[in-house]
Formats: C-alpha cells, sequence, structure tokens
C-alpha cells in the first residue's frame, strides 16, 4: 500500500520509524496480527506508536483502536475511537482518504449519519470527497449510498475475531441489498422457476423492464454470472472497480509507464478488497448461491430463460447502448459471454444475426512500421470471435452456416475485412510466443473448413489482404 512514502531527505533514524509504522500499519490491517495474540501483545502496537510518532501518535493510536475494536464487533468503543482519531486528522496527510473512507462507512453502515457527514465534510474540505453543493446533497447521497457493500470492503469478514459469525452477517447483508419491490426480478434473482411463473401472469415481456434493461436481456446476464461462477464474477467486479476509479482520475497527461503504474496499483488494491479478502465469495454465495445450490440455480435459470424467450415476440427489440457508438441486444450478449444454447434458441425465436449495432476500430502493425486501420462490425460473427468464445462459433457455423453465409463475404469501404481474416488476425497474429503460435495456428487449421463451408473465400481480398496471403498458403 503506497500509504506510508518515505521522505527521500529523512535521515536514517527517521527512516527506521517510517518502516516501523509500515509495520504496524501492515500488521493491524492487512495481517489482522491482534487476532493470532493477547491483548497484552497487541497493546505493545501502542506503545511503539506513541514513541515513533510522538506528534501523531493521536490519531494512529485512535485509528488502529477503532479498527481493532470494529473486529471486536464493539461498535460503541469504535464510534468512540473514530471520531477522536478525526480530531487529530490533519496529521494523516497521505493516510487521510482511507481513514475518511473507513469512518464514513462505518457511520454509515450503523446509520448514524450525523457522524457520516462530520467524516464526509472534513474530507470535502480537504479535496478528498466531493462538496456539498446543494441543500439536499446528503439526503440525496444518503439515498443512493450502498452502505452495506461499502462498510464490508473497508472491514472484510477476515478481520474479524468471530470471523464465522462476520461471513455470516455479510452474506444476509448482501442477500438483503439484492430484494427489490419488483417480486419478478426477485423470481429472477433467486431462479426461482416457479415464483416466476406465478409473478409473471399478465405481464408482456417484449415491454417489461428491470434495472433499465428487458427481462430477456437481464435473465442472459444472470444465466451467464451463475453458469460462469464466483472467480469470472469476481474477476468482473474487480475489473468495474477498476474502471470506474480510473474514470476519476485526471491521467491522460501521464505516461504511459505512469498510467500503467497506476492501473497495476488500483488493479491490485481491487483484488485485495474483493479476491484476497474472500470478499468476493462472500457477495457471490450470497446473491447467487453456493456450490450446494448452484446446479439447481443453473436448472431454473435455464428454464426461466426459455419461458422468456418463448413469451417474447420480438427477441431483438431491446438494445442496450455499449459505449463507443455501439450497441448490444440478446443475441450479442449472448455471444459475448459465449452461451450458445442461448444463442440458438435466439436464432430459432427470429433474432438476426447479421444485424449490425454499431461499429469498432481495427487495426494492426506490422513490423516495418506499416499500419492498417479500418472497422469490424458489432454482429454476432464478430462479436464471437473478438471474445474468443470459440466453441461457440463452432457450433453456430456448424449448425447455422446458410444463415452464416451472407456475413462471410459481406465487406465495405468502411469496414474492409471478413470474419475469416478477422479470425486470424485475432488469433494468429496476436500470438505472444512460439509455443501459442502452434497453438492458435492448430486452431486455425481446424475452423478453416467451417468458414469455407459457411461461404467463406480464402481468396476474397480485404485492406489486410487475403485469408490465403495471411495463412502463406
Amino acid at each position: 500500500m503506497a500509504v506510508f512514502q518515505k521522505d527521500k531527505k529523512m535521515n536514517d533514524f527517521d527512516d527506521v520509524k517510517s518502516q516501523t509504522l509500515v509495520y504496524i500499519f501492515d500488521s493491524i490491517f492487512k495481517e489482522n496480527i491482534y487476532k493470532k495474540q493477547s491483548e497484552s501483545q497487541t497493546e505493545k502496537f501502542f506503545i511503539q506508536v506513541r514513541e515513533i510518532v510522538p506528534k501523531d501518535c493521536e490519531f494512529f493510536e485512535n485509528w488502529f483502536r477503532a479498527f481493532v475494536s470494529v473486529a471486536k464487533n464493539d461498535g460503541r468503543k469504535s464510534s468512540e475511537l473514530f471520531l477522536k482519531s478525526l480530531e487529530y486528522a490533519d496529521s494523516a496527510k497521505e493516510h487521510l482518504a482511507l481513514f475518511l473512507e473507513q469512518g464514513f462507512a462505518f457511520f454509515m453502515y450503523i446509520n448514524d449519519k450525523e457522524n457520516a457527514k462530520k467524516f464526509w465534510q472534513f474530507g470535502a474540505d480537504k479535496g478528498i470527497f466531493a462538496k456539498p453543493t446543494t441543500i439536499d446533497f446528503y439526503e440525496r447521497f444518503f439515498k443512493r449510498f450502498n452502505s452495506k457493500e461499502q462498510f464490508w470492503t473497508q472491514f472484510p469478514p477476515k478481520m474479524y475475531f468471530d470471523e464465522k459469525k462476520a461471513v455470516e452477517k455479510a452474506k444476509n447483508d448482501f442477500i438483503e441489498i439484492s430484494k427489490t419491490d419488483d417480486e419478478l426480478l426477485n423470481a429472477i434473482n433467486d431462479a426461482d422457476f416457479e415464483k416466476f411463473l406465478s409473478n409473471s401472469q399478465n405481464i408482456d415481456f417484449d415491454e417489461k423492464k428491470v434495472v433499465g434493461v428487458s427481462l430477456l436481456y437481464y435473465a442472459i446476464q444472470r444465466k451467464g454470472t451463475i453458469f460462469e461462477g464466483s472467480k469470472k464474477f469476481i474477476d468482473d467486479l474487480v475489473q468495474i472497480h477498476v474502471s470506474q476509479i480510473l474514470s476519476t482520475l485526471n491521467i491522460n497527461d501521464l505516461s504511459q509507464q505512469m498510467r500503467n503504474q497506476q492501473y497495476l496499483e488500483i488493479y491490485h488494491q481491487m483484488r485485495n478488497t474483493y479476491e484476497k479478502s474472500g470478499l468476493g465469495k462472500i457477495m457471490f454465495d450470497a446473491l447467487f448461491g453456493d456450490e450446494n445450490v448452484l446446479e439447481q440455480k443453473k436448472s431454473n435459470i435455464t428454464k426461466i430463460l426459455d419461458e422468456i424467450i418463448c413469451r417474447t415476440k420480438n427477441v431483438d427489440s431491446f438494445t442496450k447502448n455499449a459505449g463507443n457508438k455501439t450497441q448490444t441486444n440478446a443475441l450479442l450478449l449472448a455471444a459475448e459471454i459465449g452461451d450458445y444454447e442461448t444463442i440458438s434458441k435466439l436464432i430459432k425465436k427470429g433474432a438476426n444475426s447479421k444485424t449490425t449495432l454499431g461499429f469498432a476500430p481495427f487495426g494492426m502493425n506490422y513490423k516495418n512500421g506499416k499500419s492498417v486501420k479500418t472497422q469490424i462490425p458489432n454482429s454476432l460473427v464478430y462479436r464471437l470471435i473478438s471474445f474468443a468464445k470459440f466453441d461457440a462459433l463452432k457450433k453456430y457455423l456448424e449448425d447455422f452456416s446458410d444463415d452464416a453465409k451472407k456475413t462471410m463475404t459481406e465487406k465495405s469501404q468502411k469496414c474492409d475485412i471478413t470474419p475469416l481474416v478477422y479470425f486470424i488476425l485475432n488469433t494468429l497474429y496476436t500470438s505472444k510466443n512460439e509455443e501459442d503460435y502452434k497453438r492458435n495456428k492448430e486452431l486455425v487449421d481446424n475452423f478453416i473448413p467451417l468458414f469455407v463451408n459457411a461461404g467463406s473465400s480464402l481468396e476474397q481480398n480485404t485492406a489486410f489482404g487475403s485469408a490465403k496471403k495471411l495463412l502463406g498458403l
């Protein structure tokens, strides 16, 4: 953690003090060493804080004690210590953001909004949090603030003395978060087929929206998460939060090296928050079910999705903005997650696999310095290739070769490329080493007959040359 940064001008003594403070901080906040030793042993850490930073000890000691008090489930003591530490928070400097985030999350969780305001206002005055600009700022902000998730990201269950109890509490909180006033949405979230049927009577599936998307789109998302499991859920969670944080930072003026460093620091921070702390798995189990119920949920969500497809008149009607001037729909979403079962059912229901919902830039830089650029259509086949969903691509080319034919040779000045050429460039030409190249070459060789059978031409020229030329044939 880059909280305690050494000043290059520090003398040796100050450097030792700084390193000792880092050790104590890591021991309490990362290693939770207080769980493994007696109170008298833990007390020695606080004594050390007084010795090494006598001017700042009121801030650090009270903050550290507040954290340990939370781990003991001593809410009253935690409140007192967080507030006492806030009195000396001007000493925090680089540590201020983390301290304020913890304090704010703690008071919001226990529904003490007056003290939560004190932490927010302190942060706003220091330029860390947004300044309240309207009379109803706090009212609106508190209403949309997810206090339960924010609390557990700051105080993960593994830090508690009674970790098992904390895990159950966190699970219950996340289950509560997932509940809505819409019983039909709750039925999909719970993958409860009978409940879904009973709550979907007289519902127009083409018109009904949940969380801003169609029932069909939402159910495909839900099925994808349940089938892909906790690891993919955690990976997506980490990436979402990394993107959110990066979007708030002004890093465009930084060098590429510094941007990469900033990304890696935030990425590792989010991995610690959701993966290494175990919080991501707890969230997944709460929202989607643990191993004991997951198989039944997979079966139920598939039944729910089948029912939605059956009762939706136009499965292409709903589209969602996907950014970069592109959109997505049910079919493209199914392609993105590689859900061939759903792709097949949607096409049979009438989904148009040739529909293009925007275009994405694509180019190749060659060793001789030449650069070739074009755009690729945002359609089913290109989406399957872009997201490397090769099992689904193979089945689509086998089962729907006639359906794919027009797409295989269609190109334009704007999109001077074909699916086969894109497939070769996106696999073979992105190989990282010889071993990777051999695997990709085998993959391409296996797919060539499928593409040709579906109407692709090895000789058709594109901005990148023909498939035959790219393969050296």
